[in-house]
């Protein structure tokens, strides 16, 4: 098995064990030569909104449950070609996050360069090479439209269903070479329904981040402007019940890290039939300084992002059923213990807060 596609599994069943971690058992997994102790290092700086660098370590996933462990290094130091420096603190194990302004030894800037070095606990050193924020071109709008499509039900068949399809207009630069690449989040509005009668119904705002990952090659577009472009299609449900923003960072990205999504979206979109591409190696730009064949795996790269939110108007949807509060008890049978999530309490996730967003309107 090649490294994309050892990569594809780890990341695919790490999501998977993420939200239900013990329904899977350990598996013998024949980990190729060379990879068993591989880590992955995942990183970026974003120029944007809110500039920040953003470094995640990780153990390559091989199906034991060590495997499916952050992984704890002694220093995360950021870098950029002006001669700046700076150690970053962790967040949590194999976390690191930190907002890039005036007050910080390096700040993000269109034109510069970043890289980054991880120093292990066993004394190996990784370094990654330098990629320079190119600029992000502007968007010109998001567009929300209803149609009736195909898709699979809970049975496994094949239904007509409406979805609400996404799509954006936006400035292009095919002559800067590399890629735009899309992160879809879906915020919407809910109000749980507490069964303890003492309790008081909150109202919170919940933030999705879709896993599609969404590349555009520039190379192959000519003129500079891409018109109702397909970002992503969604059944209609209970998430448009109260409101629901559509919020889209575009960025931009050299070619070198166009080269990285490209890959990794290549794989993440694979169907298993004869009509897939062949699977090939993802690229890195992180290496082990002192030992070329210890493989590491993940990128550093470096973009600037525009952010773009539109609402999905409440007479597109109709009249989707509400989440809460559910039509059946939401307890099991001799306990006073609520089990329907948001509906229980809204605030049960860390993606969820009470604070009203400020581009927010009902």
């Amino acid at each position: 098995m090649s490294r994309g596609a050892i990569l594809y599994v780890s990341l695919l069943v790490g999501v998977v064990s993420l939200f239900n971690p013990a329904c899977i058992d350990p598996i013998d997994f024949d980990v190729p030569p060379g990879v068993g102790n591989s880590i992955v290092i995942q990183g970026q700086v974003v120029k944007g909104e809110n500039s920040y660098v953003e470094i995640v370590v990780s153990r390559l996933f091989d199906f034991t449950p060590e495997s499916r462990q952050p992984v704890n290094v002694k220093t995360v130091e950021l870098f950029d070609t002006k001669g700046n420096e700076m150690i970053l603190e962790p967040r949590d194990q194999g976390y690191y996050r930190e907002v890039l302004d005036s007050s910080t030894p390096i700040q993000a800037e269109v034109g510069t360069g970043y890289s980054i070095r991880v120093l292990t606990f066993d004394g190996r050193t990784y370094e990654s090479g330098t990629d320079v924020i190119v600029p992000v071109p502007k968007v010109r709008g998001l567009n929300v439209t209803k149609i009736v499509g195909s898709a699979v039900n809970a049975l496994g068949q094949i239904e007509e269903s409406e979805r609400i399809r996404l799509s954006i207009d936006s400035d292009i630069n095919t002559d800067q070479g590399g890629g735009q690449y899309w992160k879809i989040f879906e915020v919407f509005k809910i109000s749980d329904s507490p069964i303890d009668a003492d309790i008081t119904q909150k109202t919170c705002y919940v933030t999705f981040e879709q896993l599609d990952i969404n590349v555009l090659d520039l190379s192959i577009l000519s003129g500079n402007i891409i018109e109702d472009y397909e970002l992503t299609m969604k059944p209609i449900d209970f998430r448009f019940y109260e409101g629901l923003f559509f919020e889209v960072h575009q960025l931009s990205l050299s070619s070198g890290s166009f080269r990285y999504w490209s890959s990794i979206s290549d794989l993440y979109s694979r169907e298993g039939n004869m009509f897939d591409a062949p699977v090939g190696e993802v690229p890195s730009n992180i290496a082990n300084v002192d030992n070329d064949k210890d493989i590491v795996f993940g990128y550093f790269y470096a973009s600037e992002e525009e952010v773009a939110r539109v609402k999905v108007p409440l007479s597109l949807v109709g009249n989707p059923e509400p989440y809460c509060p559910p039509d059946f008890a939401a307890t099991v049978p001799g306990s006073d213990e609520c089990t329907w999530g948001l509906c229980c309490d809204c605030l049960n996730t860390k993606e969820s807060t009470l604070l009203r967003p400020s581009y927010w309107i009902d």
